[in-house]
C-alpha cells in the first residue's frame, strides 16, 4: 500500500471515514492541500498542489528551462522539511513517495497526473470556425497536480504542524490542512503569515 493510499485507508481505520471534505475546488491555483492521518505512532502526510503553483506551468515541458524546473521540483519535494515540519518526536519512516507530472522517474506511480478537460487532445489543438488557431488558449484546459507523501513514527503526541511548503514555493497562497487522529480532527487554512496549526488531541 502506498502512502497516498494509506491516507484514505487509515482515515477509515480510525473511524472518521474519509479525510475531511475539501472546502475549495479540487484544483485551484495558489491553493494546496495537506492531509495528515494518525493511527497510534504511525503518521502519514500527503501533500497535493497544482503544478502551476510549484513551477509556473502545468503543460508538458516545452524547453530546457521548463524541464529543469520540473527536475528541481522533484528534488525539492523529496525533502520532507521543504513541505511540512512536525515536532522532534516524529521521525521519518522510509522514503517519500513523490509524483511530479511529465517526469519518468517518479517514486510510486509512473503515470503523470495531467488531466486535459478539453474536447480535443492537447497535441491536436483544433482551429476555430473562422480557420484561426487560438494559440493563447493551447494550455488553458490542462491541469496537473504534484503530489508527495511522507510516513512518520511519532513516539509522543503531535502538538503542531507547520506547512513549510508556503515558504518553499512562492506560488502558494494557502494550504488547507486536513488532519485526522484517533480522537481529534483539525481542518484549518494555513497561510505564509500563519503556517503553523495546533494539533490538539493528537
Amino acid at each position: 500500500m502506498t502512502y497516498r493510499t494509506a491516507v484514505g485507508a487509515l482515515a477509515l481505520i480510525v473511524g472518521h471515514g474519509a479525510v475531511a471534505a475539501e472546502t475549495h475546488g479540487t484544483h485551484e491555483h495558489g491553493h494546496a492541500v495537506l492531509k495528515l492521518v494518525q493511527e497510534g505512532a504511525e503518521v502519514v502526510v500527503h501533500f497535493q498542489s497544482p503544478l502551476d503553483s510549484i513551477v509556473g506551468f502545468e503543460h508538458e515541458p516545452e524547453n530546457d528551462e521548463q524541464r529543469t524546473a520540473l527536475d528541481e521540483a522533484m528534488r525539492t519535494v523529496q525533502v520532507a522539511e521543504n513541505i511540512v515540519r512536525l515536532p522532534a518526536v516524529c521521525t521519518l519512516d522510509g522514503e517519500p513517495e513523490v509524483n511530479v507530472p511529465y517526469l519518468g522517474d517518479n517514486d510510486g506511480d509512473d503515470h503523470d497526473k495531467a488531466d486535459e478537460h478539453s474536447d480535443t487532445a492537447h497535441a491536436e489543438h483544433e482551429s476555430t470556425e473562422d480557420g484561426h488557431d487560438h494559440d493563447t488558449d493551447e494550455h488553458a484546459d490542462v491541469h496537473a497536480d504534484l503530489e508527495a507523501a511522507f510516513k512518520y513514527r511519532c513516539e509522543d503526541g503531535i502538538e503542531w504542524l507547520e506547512a513549510t511548503a508556503l515558504a518553499t514555493f512562492g506560488g502558494l497562497e494557502e494550504v488547507e490542512l486536513q488532519a485526522v487522529g484517533s480522537d481529534a480532527t483539525v481542518v484549518e487554512t494555513l497561510t505564509p503569515a500563519s503556517p503553523r496549526a495546533a494539533l490538539t488531541g493528537f
